[in-house]
């Protein structure tokens, strides 16, 4: 099916939360008017607000009641199409290679493993854009700037959003001293890494399907080659965190997976998801429905279904934790730019890393399914993506995508 004959999905399920931030965003037009106009697309809900930025908790009383009591947010009037950003990401060095064997497809590598159906490519470029998810801040936070420093040894890659996101906290569930935690889909090893210097006492070990982790790493980590959804092999009750960040599209029966994740851990031991919803939302209308953007992410959606293994998955996954056992299942709703449209500083910084970021994913998340599950030619996929990666470094396009962190508590006995 070509781009020009898409059907047009609906956006995803809005989710129902107790722990979101209520405060509205504005959008601050050239001439300094502020544009307090409903949304061209609203979504109505009584649990989630659709136009905020950042995160906070607080009880379901609070969330349901109106406020507007915090600054609101403002669109830098500065216009540009994000190329001098991305200059300052050209000097990556390149990740460690894989000891294995992969296939190659379309300019990308990925996995060998033929009996594992993953669409996300493991190369050098895919690697840095990993790490930009997590390792785009730094471990110091400036408490008078509200600012993550950036040492200049760390690389910039896909993992700094959420830690800039988290105020550098490897994850949000009250756990207290960890002695043994589980990384699943640890890609490389960089949040497992990163846990491992926090708490030096701990065991952490990180699985997934590609050798992909670097050989140097603190003598409390351990990196195994494994399917996460194949038989487990750990210890009934053996630990105290199992964590999770954007394994949609690489599960397939999300039930049994969190399922195994109880009988892993100690019994008052957590099980913690991070997760992106799969749209590109606007308050301005500057990024509509049929948006280039929007357009791609309604086909991987389609397309990641038909797979077998779904992007869309979000809005499930809080009751999948309670189906499986888990109690106090707690969500928390992050909103962050897709580029440095904000005026608010910390909001800017966000939006650099998060525009790299998610440049690079267009292709990552998409050119296989494309190709192989939707039928377009290579061609017409990276025509397609090209026009979304221009869209996601217009600073006119006030787009931001709505990231969730899910945890449950394995009930005591």
């Amino acid at each position: 099916m070509a781009p020009s004959t898409l059907v047009e999905n609906p956006r995803p399920d809005p989710l129902n939360s107790e722990h979101v931030n209520a405060e509205p965003v504005h959008a601050e037009h050239a001439n300094g008017s502020l544009d307090n106009s409903e949304p061209a697309n609203p979504e109505p809900t009584n649990d989630e607000p659709a136009r905020p930025l950042g995160a906070t908790t607080q009880s379901a009383e609070a969330a349901e009641a109106p406020q507007n009591t915090m600054a609101p947010i403002q669109v830098d009037d500065v216009s540009t199409d994000g190329s001098d950003f991305e200059s300052d990401f050209s000097d990556l060095t390149s990740l460690s290679s894989s000891v294995l064997d992969y296939e190659y497809e379309n300019g990308r590598r990925y996995s060998s493993n033929r009996h594992v159906n993953y669409s996300m490519p493991n190369d050098e470029q895919e690697l840095d854009r990993l790490d930009l998810v997590w390792l785009s801040t730094s471990e110091k936070f400036d408490q008078n700037s509200n600012f993550y420093i950036v040492p200049p040894h760390v690389k910039k890659t896909d993992s700094s959003s959420w830690l800039m996101l988290l105020k550098g906290e490897p994850f949000k569930a009250p756990v207290k001293n960890p002695q043994k935690i589980l990384d699943l889909g640890t890609g490389t090893g960089i949040w497992a890494m990163d846990c491992a210097e926090k708490y030096p006492e701990a065991h952490i070990i990180g699985n997934d399907i590609s050798a992909i982790q670097p050989n140097w790493v603190c003598p409390n980590v351990e990196f195994i080659v494994e399917d996460y959804e194949a038989e487990w092999l750990y210890k009934a009750e053996s630990f105290d965190l199992i964590h999770a960040r954007l394994l949609a599209g690489c599960v397939a029966n999300w039930p049994q997976l969190l399922r195994r994740c109880y009988d892993a851990l100690k019994p008052g031991s957590y099980s913690e998801l991070h997760e992106s919803a799969f749209w590109a939302y606007s308050d301005d209308g500057t990024c509509p429905d049929d948006s280039p953007l929007n357009q791609y992410l309604s086909a991987l959606i389609t397309a990641s279904a038909a797979s077998g293994k779904p992007y869309n998955i979000q809005a499930f996954l809080k009751g999948w934790l309670i189906d499986a056992g888990f109690e106090d299942v707690t969500q928390l709703t992050y909103f962050l730019p897709y580029s440095p449209w904000p005026k608010d500083p910390y909001l800017k910084e966000l939006g650099k890393y998060q525009q790299v970021m998610s440049q690079q994913a267009v292709e990552a998340y998409g050119l296989r399914l494309c190709t192989q599950v939707l039928g377009w030619g290579v061609d017409v996929s990276k025509i397609f993506q090209a026009q979304c990666r221009k869209q996601i470094g217009d600073r006119n396009v006030h787009a931001y995508v709505k990231e969730y962190v899910f945890y449950g508590r394995k009930p005591f006995r």
